[in-house]
């Protein structure tokens, strides 16, 4: 598990030792209680890309 400390845009307040991972980025501020994602929280899906060539040996028929 991962935690993260979040700055909230509305009022300022550092919201610390949020685990965002398990709402996708979005928090509600324990300040004044608005909710909103975290901008500096992604979750990264890496895409393969592949040349022509590499198709080629891996037997893509299309």
């Amino acid at each position: 598990m991962r935690y993260y400390d979040v700055k909230c845009p509305h009022c300022g307040t550092m919201n610390k030792h949020l685990y965002l991972e398990e709402t996708n980025g979005w928090m509600i501020c324990q300040n004044c209680g608005k909710d909103y994602k975290a901008a500096d929280f992604a979750k990264v899906t890496k895409i393969p890309v592949y040349t022509g060539e590499q198709l080629a040996r891996m037997g893509a028929k299309y």
